[in-house]
């Protein structure tokens, strides 16, 4: 037997090699759980970073940085060390994660002034890349969505590290579609091998737009994929899809995105609508509430926010919209009713909403969610919602006043921008008390989304970023406790679906392979395997 131990030595040592270039791999380094690659982290859109350590204060600048290119609408990324922020310049920068320093920026091309004609109506010119990026830890490919002179959209593709472009910019020009009158506002979406972007019209609901998801492949050449609201060519306008998160993904890959209102009130036409389509964009299923009418003519769009998949098993589809009133449907969405109305459950969530139509103006961009509580920026103040069996939900708090944008979740706080005054706000997740407030940070745009990772939060405010996070002693981000079930967070890329361990209620379960559990089996290998050997 001690004659074999050489061999085996040898063996185990190769073994500790080969996890030791796996660890250090770029795609290793970059394919973490740790990330923020896309619009509120993940695809079901719940806004939490789970791995961040327990927020205990004080909070301070950590940095600022340059002025980059012009405002920035889309929500920053963190990939391991890199910070990436697209602004209306069609200007993609990477920041260092850790000092606010440019890494790399890359001008993709040069933005479009807007004039009447050919545009009808606005309210951002320049106009280049609204809508938030999203990366593709992976493969390394940074993807962005830019509008470019004269008038065309194209879907750029640049390397994480570099910046270089990967491959030659994609037109996105299907058959009836006219960039005159159709706006790129939401996240892209990466699964299933594509990236999805939705389009709806131009503040001012100018020109006969419609509502259209487009999918590129994630490669940069391949047939694309179109989903129009209005395919019967029935002469229906608007019904946009425009909310800020983007489409939200189940573990299927079917996809999940919400229509605004239509210019017709008396006949339904696909406005305020949640649609729930294929990998290829082939439609499955569709709901609508039964005040659908009601909601057209007072141009209250379901469809201002994003729809979020949350329950345990991400089985709910939760949306909210200007009228401030909460729906809550299975993800199959056909309801016992039908098409039309009979949702599993809703109910007031914001102030004004004493009805389904009452209110009008109430939430935009997306929620977040850390089961069982899901946070809605009302106007005047967050509020977090408690789910239960039902399903149903109610008001477990309300927040101190103030006009939040998309709220997300981190270290036991929700964080969400004041857009009126430029102040970052974090309040405790289960009570709702004010923990944290900054002032001063100047301008934010009416969907301004702050960004989790490293236990820092990022908030992009006029043309630069800001960094806060503790005092430098404080301990890294713990290995997470909870596990329940796969969580995909973008195309190639698995997570678990974590819960926060700063909030009490979860339960016990295994941790994500990353990094640290790599290092853990070579230290005990090192400890215990070779001692005998």
């Amino acid at each position: 037997m001690p004659a074999k131990r050489p061999r085996i030595r040898s063996l185990v040592l190769a073994l500790v090699a080969s996890l030791w270039a796996v660890a250090f791999s770029p795609a290793a380094a970059q394919a973490s759980v740790y990330d923020w690659p896309t619009y509120h982290r993940d695809n079901f859109r719940d806004g939490s970073d789970p791995f961040a350590p327990t927020f205990a204060g004080p909070l301070f600048q950590r940095w600022a940085s340059v002025n980059l290119g012009q405002t920035i609408y889309a929500e920053p990324l963190q990939v391991g060390n890199l910070l990436i922020v697209a602004d209306t310049s069609d200007t993609v920068t990477a920041l260092n994660a850790g000092t606010g320093a440019i890494v790399w920026q890359q001008k993709v091309g040069n933005p479009v002034t807007l004039t009447n004609p050919p545009f009808g109506c606005w309210n951002v010119s320049p106009l280049g890349i609204l809508g938030t990026p999203v990366v593709d830890p992976v493969s390394g490919i940074v993807y962005a969505l830019a509008f470019e002179q004269p008038a065309n959209y194209y879907l750029v593709g640049l390397d994480l590290q570099t910046g270089a472009a990967r491959f030659p910019q994609v037109a996105i020009a299907p058959s009836g579609f006219d960039p005159h009158f159709q706006q790129q506002r939401t996240a892209l979406t990466l699964a299933n091998g594509y990236v999805y972007a939705g389009f709806g019209g131009f503040d001012g609901d100018c020109g006969p737009y419609h509502g259209w998801v487009v999918g590129v492949p994630a490669s940069g050449s391949g047939t694309q994929l179109v989903f129009r609201n209005d395919p019967s060519g029935s002469g229906a306008t608007e019904a946009g899809i425009w909310a800020t998160a983007g489409a939200s993904v189940d573990g299927s890959g079917n996809l999940y995105i919400t229509s605004g209102n239509e210019a017709s009130s008396s006949t339904f036409k696909n406005g305020n609508t949640i649609f729930k389509l294929s990998p290829t964009l082939g439609l499955i299923d569709w709901w609508a509430p039964s005040v659908w009418a009601s909601l057209n003519s007072a141009d209250a769009d379901l469809g201002s926010a994003g729809p979020a998949l949350v329950g345990a098993s991400n089985n709910l589809v939760f949306q909210i919209g200007k009228s401030g009133w909460g729906y809550l449907l299975n993800t199959t969405l056909s309801s016992p009713g039908g098409h039309i109305g009979s949702e599993p459950f809703s109910a007031k969530v914001c102030n004004a909403a004493n009805s389904q139509t009452a209110a009008n103006g109430q939430v935009f961009g997306g929620i977040a969610y850390v089961d069982p509580y899901i946070y809605v920026p009302c106007p005047e103040g967050i509020k977090a919602l408690r789910l239960a069996a039902g399903p149903s939900f109610t008001v477990a708090w309300s927040g101190p006043s103030f006009h939040p944008g998309p709220p997300i979740v981190a270290g036991g706080v929700v964080w969400a921008v004041d857009t009126n005054n430029g102040t970052l706000r974090g309040l405790n997740a289960i009570t709702g008390v004010t923990r944290f407030t900054v002032s001063g940070l100047g301008t934010m745009t009416h969907f301004t989304t702050p960004t989790a990772g490293q236990g820092r939060i990022y908030v992009p405010t006029g043309r630069r970023v800001v960094a806060f996070a503790q005092p430098r002693g404080t301990p890294p981000p713990p290995v997470p406790q909870s596990v329940a079930g796969p969580r995909p967070l973008v195309v190639g890329v698995l997570s678990p679906k974590i819960t926060n361990p700063a909030l009490p209620h979860e339960a016990a379960g295994t941790p994500a392979a990353t990094q640290r559990d790599i290092f853990a089996v070579m230290r005990y290998i090192g400890e215990h395997v070779l001692a005998i050997l």
